[in-house]
């Protein structure tokens, strides 16, 4: 990996980035680091889903899946199209879908494991939308992986992918030193997030100026397209808002309300409303 690749700026990545093979559903760039390319796959469902696939001459890593059947259906055609071996999948928050990319090998934390099982938070979760949504849904999910630790380091098609803690107790952080980037599953400059509890609320706010500190060029969330430091500084900014509001709010509604005078023009009012029943239960 060439040091000038390190050195870019998110605006230079983000303006040099191409658009990939076609895609049948939803958006995929490309963004090219040497030998490395980042591919970024935005679904356009609901819950505007993202994953990753970081491609090598010596095989494809495949970051998280998604959602919906079709979504899967079409990252799996995709993956394909590409001619080389899929070598692992890091998989957390998002593993429905996971038989449609064959016969990969499946990494992932104990605790991420267990949230995939019944009466797990990934299990729960998949479960109420295939209540709302039905067969839309790709309910499949892995009964077991191969069981990794934060502090890990794993060598992926000749990239190394580090294991990290995360502010979650159900998923995994993951840093890709050789593209300076950050894996993890919510941030987005412009959005909501889901924000269960004061602590967790400070956890995050650590979490992102470790991320200043790093200097990551790229954060990528399963939530929001690929960001840069501009958009961590916006999020630390609007963490430590929510966590004043939190502390001084008498109930929910005040809470959010309070949020949206604040932040009128953010996304995804149903997270905030989820982190609302939660502070104020």
């Amino acid at each position: 990996m060439k040091k000038i690749f390190l050195a870019l700026s998110f605006a230079a990545l983000l303006a040099s980035a191409a658009a990939a093979n076609s895609i049948s559903v939803g958006n995929m760039n490309v963004y090219n680091f040497d030998d490395i390319k980042l591919h970024a796959y935005s679904t356009g469902d609901n819950m505007n889903d993202h994953c990753y696939v970081v491609e090598t001459p010596e095989g494809l890593v495949l970051i998280e899946s998604t959602a919906y059947k079709e979504n899967v259906q079409a990252l799996s055609d995709y993956i394909k199209s590409l001619d080389k071996p899929l070598v692992a999948a890091l998989l957390s928050y998002h593993p429905n879908g996971y038989k449609s990319y064959g016969d990969v090998k499946i990494y992932a934390t104990e605790n991420a494991l267990k949230s995939w099982q019944e009466n797990g938070g990934v299990w729960n979760l998949t479960q109420s939308f295939i209540q709302a949504l039905g067969d839309k849904v790709a309910d499949d999910l892995p009964e077991s992986a191969e069981i990794i630790n934060e502090g890990d380091t794993l060598k992926l098609a000749g990239v190394e992918f580090k294991i990290l803690h995360s502010s979650d107790g159900e998923d995994y952080d993951i840093e890709i030193p050789a593209i300076n980037a950050i894996y993890r599953h919510m941030m987005g400059a412009k959005t909501h997030n889901i924000l269960p509890a004061v602590p967790y609320i400070e956890a995050e706010i650590a979490d992102l100026k470790n991320y200043q500190a790093k200097g990551y060029t790229m954060i990528l969330t399963s939530h929001a397209a690929p960001d840069g430091q501009k958009a961590v500084a916006e999020k630390i900014e609007y963490l430590e808002k929510v966590l004043e509001l939190a502390k001084s709010s008498k109930d929910k509604e005040e809470f959010i309300n309070a949020v949206k005078a604040a932040f009128p023009d953010y996304a995804v009012d149903a997270y905030l409303e989820m982190s609302a029943n939660a502070l104020f239960n």
